[in-house]
This record gives C-alpha cells, structure tokens and sequence, in this order.
C-alpha cells in the first residue's frame, strides 16, 4: 500500500511493545519526526525515586527503538502537556498517534496537528473504555477480544472510530498471548489508518454511546471473583488471562498470594466451600462450586 501524502507523525508511547511495533510499523512508510515518552511529576523520596527508575526503565524499549532509527525523543510531563506545543509546530507535524501512553493529552496538544491525533486501543470500542481493557475483557467473560484505531479527544476513549478488528477469544488463551495479538493487530490497523488520513479517504464513525462500558483500573475493592455463581472453567479461563504476574487470588485476610496462572479446571463434586484455596503438591488447589482449579506456582 503507498502513502499518497507523507504525513509527518509524532508518536506517543510508554516504551510497551505495542508501542515499539506502532513505531516500528508507521516508521516504514510515514515520516516519524518525534517520539514522546511520559515522564513522572516532580516528585521526591526514596518511593518517587524507585517510580521514576521503574518509568524510565518501561519507556527504555521505545527509547532505543527511536534511537536506532534517529528519531529524536521528547519528554511529556503530566500537567503541562501544551509546552510541547511550540516544539511540535517547529517539527511541522501534521498527525499525532498514540499507542499506550498512561495521560490524556490535553485539548490544545491535540488541536497542535493540523490532521488531529489518532489512538490504538485494545478493546473493541465502545467496549471496555478506560486504562485496562484487556483485564476487564477476562474478567467480564468476553467471548471476542479486539482493536480499535480512534480520534482523540478530551474525554478518554469516546472518540469516532476509524478502523476496528473483533476477533474470537479462545478459551483459556494466555494473557500475554492475547496482548501480544492485539499489538501486532493494533500497529497495522494505525499504519493502514495514517495511510487512510493520508490520502484523505478515512471514515469516522461515532461510537454507539448505548453500548459504552468503561471500567477503571483494577484494584482491591473495585473487582471481586463470584465464586459462587463462577464455574472452574470460568475462574480458570480468568486466571489464564490475568494470573501469569500472580497476586490475583488472596488469602482469608485478603493479603495477595504469590502464583502463575491456571493450569487445569477439574470438574468435580466441590470437595470444599467455594473460595477456599489449599496449597497443593504442584502450587494452588482453587476450589469452587463445581469442581477446582489447578493454579501454578510463582
């Protein structure tokens, strides 16, 4: 596919691999004059000290991708994103994309770019709005999984859709794997948007607000397991997807446990209360009303 119209992009990103592939994909074709990598607020202590080194460490993939491809990198600090302003203008963008980055861009950052601004989101818009659609996508027993490639605007997620890919979600698919899926989906379907902007011939629809979720970050107290309406194959298809970094599951206290993810669901008469969780041979014993889980150790 060629570009009748070179746009010159600058990319928005948090040094994730979604972020690295959208680079890597529109850097083919499209003329990147800068990438933006999200910096903490002025902060201070031994905590803010170990944020920042863990937010420079994140972005360093997309760093150095920028850097071999001699691409200059710019600084976006929360609160004071329209300084960057005057930079972009002396840069000649004419389209901002974004590809997981963890701020809203500001209403005159946007209005900077003459195309305007363009995000990848991992969820099929309008569903699963907000910072964590592919938990929630899990958690919410979600027969498809998706990608969408959406106008930004000042409120989070609600812009018209451009391009859009839904797929099946296998049951019990590795979380990790699925991301990996929806970045490789997600960099082609922004390339073949840019090119579609470049060209003059994209086509925006507006979100079907009737259809909306949004769902805020996953955190205790915001979400809970059902164990007595969750099956095993249900509770084992979640932790498939969102247990491989473990401290899903909890203790009676409530504490985090250390595990992987799930590794089988055994139907079964329940031998113990929904919820009660052993420690097996192999790692953890999940049990539930109609059977149990095998969980993993970490």
């Amino acid at each position: 596919m060629t570009r009748p119209i070179a746009l010159r992009i600058a990319l928005f990103g948090s040094g994730s691999p979604a972020s690295v592939l959208a680079l890597r994909a529109l850097a083919e074709r499209a003329v990147v004059v800068a990438v933006v990598l999200p910096a903490g607020p002025p902060s201070f202590g031994p905590r803010a000290a170990y944020r920042a080194l863990r937010r420079r460490m994140q972005a360093r993939p997309l760093h150095a991708e920028a850097r071999r491809q001699r691409i200059p990198c710019l600084q976006y600090h929360p609160g004071e994103g329209e300084q960057l302003i005057p930079e972009l203008g002396r840069l000649r963008i004419d389209l901002i994309c974004v590809a997981t980055f963890p701020y809203l861009l500001p209403a005159g950052l946007l209005a900077a770019a003459p195309c305007g601004a363009v995000g990848v989101h991992p969820s099929p818009l309008p569903r699963h709005r907000g910072p964590a659609p592919l938990f929630w996508t899990y958690f919410d027993d979600d027969a498809n999984a998706g990608v969408s490639v959406f106008g930004l605007e000042k409120r989070a997620d609600t812009g018209d859709v451009l391009l859009q890919e839904t797929f099946r979600l296998a049951r019990g698919r590795l979380g990790s794997d699925l991301y990996d899926e929806i970045a490789r989906r997600g960099a082609a379907l922004l390339d073949q948007a840019v090119c579609e902007i470049g060209a003059g011939r994209e086509v925006r629809v507006p979100q079907n607000e009737s259809r909306a979720t949004h769902e805020p970050r996953p955190l205790r107290g915001n979400w809970r397991i059902d164990f007595e309406t969750w099956g095993c194959e249900r509770l084992w298809h979640f932790l498939r997807g969102v247990g491989e970094g473990g401290r899903i599951l909890t203790d009676q206290r409530g504490r985090p446990l250390a595990h992987g993810p799930a590794r089988s669901a055994i139907a079964s008469a329940p031998e113990r209360p929904p919820g009660t969780i052993e420690l097996g041979a192999g790692g953890l014993v999940v049990h539930c009303r109609d059977g149990r889980v095998e969980v993993a150790p970490r």
